[in-house]
């Protein structure tokens, strides 16, 4: 009869990520895999209100707007919480935040940003968090950003190798992420990485965009 896994093992390809997870490890191209939206589409919507609200916040729109954008970022954090089956809320809440603020980018690129208000504190979004990515691995948001640079090169048809490339940064991101914050399992942190990197690839082209118009 087959012997049951040893605990500490890694997961094998088809298996739960981790005891509960409802992420199934994947072989291949990190790019091919199931995406997070696939797995929790309602939580990116709230990604998408949260970083709108923020940025109406941003412009003026006062404690309301705040309001809204940390119950959107919020309800981001449960969701993907328990859509995913790892529900450590520490960790969702340092991932939905960067989620949050690297869409936000894409508004506020055209302006210098360095005049916004800042949230009163405590906030989800007060700035110097010890919880932002930035703070917890600068490297691993390095890794990001250059997964998003990469990503939209490729999208573009510049270098076939900038697939690769892309893939490479966000597995690194994420065994670094997942060595800061292991309450999430690693092929969830590189989901997570994957989003984030697809969010400033399409920053990047956006920019590109109104740059050219």
């Amino acid at each position: 009869m087959p012997f049951p896994p040893r605990p500490g093992l890694p997961a094998e390809p088809g298996e739960p990520a981790a005891p509960g997870s409802r992420i199934l490890v994947e072989d291949g191209d990190i790019l091919m895999r199931q995406s997070l939206e696939d797995y929790a589409r309602s939580a990116h919507v709230h990604v998408i209100e949260s970083a709108k609200k923020l940025e109406d916040f941003r412009l003026g729109g006062g404690d309301g707007a705040l309001d809204s954008a940390e119950t959107s970022a919020d309800r981001a954090i449960t969701t993907f919480a328990a859509r995913t089956g790892e529900p450590d809320p520490a960790c969702w809440h340092a991932a939905v935040l960067y989620m949050v603020e690297l869409r936000a980018t894409r508004y506020s690129r055209t302006r210098a940003s360095v005049f916004d208000p800042s949230p009163r504190s405590p906030s989800l979004f007060t700035p110097g968090s010890p919880m932002r990515v930035e703070s917890i691995s600068r490297e691993a948001h390095e890794h990001v950003l250059s997964a998003g640079r990469s990503l939209g090169r490729a999208r573009r048809g510049s270098d076939t190798m900038d697939f690769a490339r892309a893939q490479h940064a966000i597995h690194e991101a994420a065994r670094l992420l997942a060595g800061e914050l292991p309450g999430l399992s690693v092929p969830l942190w590189i989901l997570i990485g994957r989003y984030c990197a697809e969010t400033e690839a399409e920053n990047l082209r956006t920019a590109g965009q109104a740059g050219t118009g």
